[in-house]
């Protein structure tokens, strides 16, 4: 067992300037030594290059180039790294403080799985937040069957997995879903009680259509044989759910979504 296994901290960002100074300083004042720290950047037009440059003697590798999308970049720091377990913390994320990265050393230390996760903080544009992360054994039959229900930002993966190959570049919005799911389909996660970060609602899988984001959810599902072709009952649900939500945030406001959330579940 290793005592203090080597964590990769990978940030992908693309004209991120409003919020990577605090992704990064986040990250570099962790208090867990054995980090390397890695931004995979889309060639940025901004001042996003800039403020990498202030803490380059605290990165361990950087580069600016364009790439062919989130999952091309984010395999681009899979490749640079060395780590034990992998952490992706993007631009729009941010560590919650700077013990927990120690925090959650120990459970990954005595994690028979190769991905271990603990919870994140959704901060939703109107400030109010929401936590997601619970035990796998509540969330495992909702993952493989209906949707992505693990906080991609608080899932550390082992090395181990990235053997059999990266991210899905043919994703754009799910990739992170699949590769997930490939493992996952049949073994098990580990769960820790530690928020290990938290996520701003206006990245990608916020701000992308939901029509799209099914369609490759569903892709994930088919091509890691979770069905043949029709989804199961509770898919519908959950996807009937997501997008009444939808519309109705997009007409009256982002802080109606408690209230139909509530009115779906009785």
């Amino acid at each position: 067992m290793n005592l203090s296994p080597k964590i990769s901290i990978i940030t992908v960002v693309r004209n991120g300037e409003q919020h990577i100074e605090h992704t990064i300083k986040s990250i570099v004042n962790q208090s867990y030594q054995n980090i390397e720290y890695l931004i995979i950047d889309g060639n940025s037009t901004d001042r996003t290059i800039e403020i990498i440059k202030k803490y380059q003697d605290q990165i361990s590798f950087w580069v600016s180039e364009p790439d062919s999308g989130i999952y091309d970049a984010m395999n681009k720091g899979v490749r640079a790294s060395s780590g034990d377990w992998l952490l992706f913390i993007h631009s729009d994320d941010y560590l919650l403080s700077p013990t927990v990265i120690e925090e959650a050393v120990p459970y990954l230390r005595n994690s028979t799985h190769q991905i271990a996760y603990g919870q994140v903080g959704f901060i939703y544009p109107d400030q109010s937040e929401k936590t997601y992360g619970a035990e796998w054994g509540s969330l495992k039959k909702r993952f493989r069957e209906v949707a992505m229900c693990i906080p991609h930002q608080a899932t550390f993966h082992s090395r181990k997995l990235f053997v059999n190959g990266c991210f899905d570049k043919n994703f754009r919005i799910a990739g992170d879903y699949d590769f997930l799911l490939r493992h996952l389909k049949d073994h098990e996660a580990t769960f820790f009680p530690v928020m290990i970060a938290k996520m701003r609602a206006d990245g990608i899988s916020f701000t992308a259509s939901k029509i799209d984001l099914l369609r490759d959810t569903r892709k994930a599902q088919i091509k890691n044989k979770m069905y043949r072709s029709i989804p199961p009952f509770s898919w519908h649900v959950s996807a009937f759910k997501l997008l009444v939500i939808d519309l109705i945030i997009k007409a009256f406001g982002v802080e109606w979504k408690n209230r139909i959330r509530g009115i779906l579940k009785n």
